[in-house]
């Protein structure tokens, strides 16, 4: 017994198989069409989809380029524009500038490169102090600029600039508003310590000089009763007469009056008179609590050369730390105890 197949109508056009016609099925008085699709029809439109998409994403995704831009990966080896969303005068002087932080560039501020080159540890509690370099697009010179802030908690770099005579990149920096664009690289790391390897850690600073170890106490975590935490002493001299003491407004979360309270009774502020920083005032600061235990201690200077010399000497012309020489050496701290910032 064999089955006998139905014959399909052949087109005489394209030679394809044409499906059989559908022909009205009546019930009763109703008479209802049968669907007239095929599944040549339907292959046909699904390809159709494709192209429609492809169509549309081309023409998406330039259009929501020029309208929404990203703003380029800010990275410490080359320069780029990035936009700049605040500016503030904080005195006749100084200008309190924000950049924030693209998203493709947060890793170099989670996870940061040591001064030699290498990842540092921050989950280890390693803590790096990194600094920007900000350029005149007039002129080919830069010049580096510390945020005084924690990027990775605030998402953006906050940066202090002063203005002086002849100051190029100032001037440039000090013309900027909200939503200009400036020629910037980082961030770059200055120094890296472990905290907790240390009883205490001293800060010496003047003038802007001061933004490192702002940076520093914005980022150590407030001192809790569950964990060691060094004593932290900041010794900064206040400003000439007529000058504005910025660092110690509330202008900023990173200023002295915030960390003050984060911190409470673990940091002690000690303002001293412009010049050279007294004898009594760094003996105060290394007496030990302690007498039977020697204490663990690092001292962070960063001063100008003329008022770094006499406390620990100069860093030498390549910037390597050189011998520690002057009032901290005649103490008898030594490189162990001592770093020397520019």
């Amino acid at each position: 017994m064999s089955l006998n197949r139905p014959i399909r109508p052949t087109c005489l056009q394209c030679s394809r198989m044409r499906p059989p016609i559908q022909t009205p099925t009546s019930f009763g008085k109703f008479t209802y069409r049968q669907s007239s699709s095929s599944p040549f029809s339907t292959a046909q439109a699904n390809r159709r989809w494709p192209r429609l998409a492809l169509t549309i994403l081309g023409l998406t995704l330039p259009t929501s380029y020029f309208l929404f831009p990203s703003p380029p990966i800010m990275t410490p080896h080359m320069y780029s524009d990035q936009p700049v969303s605040s500016t503030q005068s904080i005195s006749t002087q100084h200008k309190l500038i924000t950049v924030p932080i693209p998203p493709s560039s947060k890793e170099f501020f989670e996870r940061p490169y040591r001064p030699d080159g290498s990842i540092a540890d921050a989950e280890g509690g390693e803590v790096v102090v990194q600094h920007m370099m900000i350029k005149s697009p007039d002129i080919q010179i830069e010049r580096p600029y510390t945020p005084v802030n924690d990027g990775v908690e605030d998402g953006e770099v906050r940066m202090v600039v002063k203005r002086v005579r002849g100051g190029e990149v100032g001037r440039v920096v000090h013309n900027l508003k909200e939503g200009n664009k400036v020629g910037i690289r980082g961030p770059i790391p200055t120094f890296s310590i472990y905290p907790n390897e240390y009883d205490k850690i001293i800060m010496i600073s003047t003038g802007t000089a001061i933004t490192p170890f702002l940076q520093l106490l914005s980022k150590l975590p407030a001192p809790s009763t569950s964990s060691s935490s060094p004593k932290l002493h900041l010794i900064h001299s206040k400003p000439l007469q007529g000058r504005e003491d910025w660092a110690a407004t509330s202008t900023d979360k990173s200023f002295i009056p915030s960390l003050q309270a984060k911190f409470g009774s673990s940091l002690q502020v000690s303002r001293v008179e412009p010049g050279l920083v007294s004898r009594p005032v760094v003996e105060n600061a290394l007496r030990q609590e302690k007498k039977d235990v020697k204490e663990r201690v690092l001292v962070l200077v960063c001063l100008p050369p003329m008022l770094m010399r006499p406390l620990c000497g100069s860093m030498l012309p390549n910037l390597d730390q050189g011998p520690v020489t002057g009032l901290l050496g005649e103490l008898g701290l030594t490189n162990k105890e001592v770093w020397k910032l520019e």
